[in-house]
C-alpha cells in the first residue's frame, strides 16, 4: 500500500473509533514504528508523550559483518563472510562481484596472496 493510500485509510480507521496506537498501526499497516509515527501525525492524530521516541529515526550504523578491506591490502581485496575476497568490478547497482581466494587456481596450484 503506497503512503497516501496508507494514510487515507488510516484516517477511517481512527474515525471508526479504534484503539490507535503507533504499535497498533504497526501490526496494521506493516510498516515500522517511526514511519508510523510519521503518517499518524501527519493525519493529525494526537500521539502521547511516549510516542514521541519514534519522532526521530536513528542514524544508520554500517555493519562490521559486510564487506572491509583487508588489513594492509590492496583496495581491491575484501573480506565478505569472513573469507577474502577479490573485487573485480562492481554491477550498475553498486554490488561488487569477483572471487573468494579460496576458489583460485592457477595450473592447479593455489597462488601466495599475501
Amino acid at each position: 500500500m503506497r503512503k497516501q493510500q496508507r494514510r487515507e485509510s488510516a484516517r477511517a480507521w481512527i474515525q471508526s473509533g479504534a484503539n490507535v496506537t503507533v504499535k497498533a498501526y504497526c501490526r496494521r499497516y506493516g510498516v515500522d514504528r517511526y514511519t508510523a509515527y510519521d503518517d499518524l501525525t501527519a493525519v493529525g492524530f494526537p500521539l502521547g508523550p511516549s510516542a514521541e521516541q519514534w519522532a526521530r529515526r536513528p542514524a544508520p550504523v554500517p555493519s562490521s559483518d559486510t564487506d572491509e578491506p583487508v588489513e594492509g591490502g590492496d583496495d581491491m581485496w575484501t573480506v565478505l563472510d569472513g573469507r577474502k575476497f577479490f573485487v573485480a568490478g562492481y554491477t550498475s547497482g553498486g554490488v561488487p562481484y569477483g572471487v573468494f581466494e579460496d576458489e583460485i587456481e592457477w595450473l592447479g596450484e593455489k597462488p601466495d596472496l599475501r
